[in-house]
């Protein structure tokens, strides 16, 4: 463990909570749709030790533990989404993380556009250049890894095009079964 990274970032946790966004009641125990136990509310994350007095130090810590994961060969790390798994307290155990290495999608300047609207620069991220060659995989790869993780055997969706192809590959890469309606 690195001794200047705070304990909470080294295990991979933010030390988040999960918020009702109706009462506030905090959720330890969240229902499987994600929705509050008492008031049927969705639920958000929240990080209640980003307190304003520590945060220029932790998210420094944060940064340089995601540049130091830029050169890493493990999986996880390159994930373009799971690089930042400090931000995203969903799965605690890693090794149930299902990761085909989406987010890593080139970036594009546009300065035409950028002067156009009066800006220095603009850069535009080409999702296409997926796994699956949609933008569903930077969201398929949290939601798949959750029902990974709570030991779900089937993943279903509606859909009739990105999101059933980006399931499917997810669904495929954890040994799950999909369905799609």
């Amino acid at each position: 463990m690195n001794r200047s990274m705070p304990a909470a970032a080294a295990k991979g946790s933010a030390e988040a909570q999960l918020r009702c966004c109706g009462c506030q009641a905090i959720q330890n125990d969240p229902q499987p749709d994600f929705r509050c136990a008492e008031c049927g509310e969705l639920l958000e994350v929240t990080y209640p030790a980003w307190e304003p007095s520590g945060r220029g130090a932790w998210a420094a810590d944060l940064k340089r533990v995601w540049r130091e994961r830029r050169s890493s060969l493990s999986l996880l790390d390159g994930s373009g989404v799971w690089r930042y798994r400090e931000l995203l307290p969903i799965v605690p155990d890693m090794e149930k993380i299902v990761t085909l290495a989406e987010g890593n999608t080139p970036l594009y300047a546009m300065p035409q556009t950028a002067r156009r609207l009066g800006m220095r620069a603009l850069l535009a991220k080409h999702q296409g250049m997926n796994p699956t060659g949609s933008f569903k995989d930077t969201g398929m790869t949290a939601a798949v890894s959750v029902a990974h993780a709570r030991g779900y055997q089937w993943v279903v969706c509606a859909s009739t095009g990105n999101t059933s192809a980006s399931m499917a590959a997810y669904a495929a890469r954890a040994g799950l079964k999909a369905l799609v309606l």
